[in-house]
């Protein structure tokens, strides 16, 4: 076999490229340093210049070698994905995903673990909602975020979601406190709103084109977490207007839970899913994840959004013939 054509011949360089010495090289591929000397020698000689600096230590790339340098990494770390996966082999990849806690139990979690069962080298962990500035820092390999980052340098945005939602109460609240008939009777009112790591909490309304003045509350309770407000709402604690729809479909459906308000809403949720730039270039199974999840959960939040929309403006027709009788 040629040395152009093997793939252990090109490891040896891009490691002895990386940590500029051949007993280093030795060790990490199990090879004696005149093996890995022979191979880094022949892609030399194939090749018809020299690969390396070897009069300086550590040894460092050539001008052609550091060009070599990053044009074969990732082709050589993809091929050795590839043997390692056909052999059954590869190394596992652990993939920390930040993700709203509620999305991630409700949406993401079953479609997540079908894909570690077709692809075995990918294992993930969710974690709690951070900002995308927790991939910069390493806390993270892709986050999903209802905030788009205002410095997007080093990352790679996806949406995948654009929905607004209605303001929500149950009918025994009503009974109970009335009904407000515009966003300014909500100063009569409990609201149970949502405030994150990536935003803060709702403070106006909008009605085609038209924003309300800031939302007054009686009363107000805030949580990080949708699940926590769904629960406080199907008690006839208060009305949300941060709920979003595809929690309470069900519950819409059956009358449970009603729209109130109508037209009015908040600021839609863009949802995105982000990545780091240079992790996507250097890790290709990071990269092939991200964009299998991107078009899998756009198409079904896609099918959410028509199938809730449907469901609420038929809620909001039942609510206006209630109220006209």
């Amino acid at each position: 076999m040629r040395n152009l054509e093997n793939l252990q011949a090109w490891e040896a360089f891009l490691h002895t490229a990386k940590s500029g010495n051949i007993s280093q090289t030795a060790l990490l591929m199990d090879l004696d340093i005149a093996k890995v000397s022979r191979l880094i020698s022949g892609l030399e000689k194939e090749l018809g210049y020299a690969l390396l600096q070897k009069n300086c230590r550590p040894f460092k790339p050539t001008r052609k070698g550091a060009q070599l340098v990053s044009v074969a990494t990732p082709l050589v770390r993809g091929f050795r994905q590839m043997i390692e996966f056909s052999e059954g082999t590869a190394q596992k990849q652990l993939f920390r995903i930040s993700s709203p806690i509620e999305i991630a139990q409700e949406f993401y979690s079953e479609k997540l673990l079908a894909y570690s069962r077709t692809h075995p080298s990918v294992q993930f962990e969710i974690i709690p909602e951070h900002s995308a500035n927790a991939l910069l820092r390493g806390e993270a390999d892709l986050a999903v975020v209802n905030q788009w980052p205002t410095d997007t340098t080093n990352l790679i945005i996806r949406p995948f979601m654009q929905t607004a939602t209605p303001v929500l109460c149950t009918p025994e609240y009503i009974r109970r406190f009335g009904l407000p008939k515009s966003p300014s009777d909500l100063v009569r009112h409990t609201g149970l709103l949502l405030k994150t790591a990536n935003r803060h909490n709702t403070q106006f309304l909008y009605k085609g084109g038209e924003e309300s003045g800031i939302l007054k509350w009686k009363t107000l309770f805030l949580s990080h977490d949708q699940l926590t407000l769904k629960r406080l709402l199907l008690n006839h604690q208060g009305i949300t207007v941060d709920l979003y729809f595809g929690h309470v479909l069900e519950e819409i459906k059956r009358g449970d839970i009603v729209p109130i308000l109508p037209g009015w809403e908040r600021e839609p949720w863009v949802m995105a899913m982000v990545t780091r730039q240079d992790q996507e270039l250097q890790n290709a199974e990071l990269k092939n994840f991200a964009l299998w999840w991107n078009k899998s959960e756009a198409s079904s939040a896609l099918e959410r959004v028509f199938n809730g929309r449907k469901i609420i403006d038929e809620a909001v027709r039942r609510m206006t013939d209630e109220l006209l009788t």
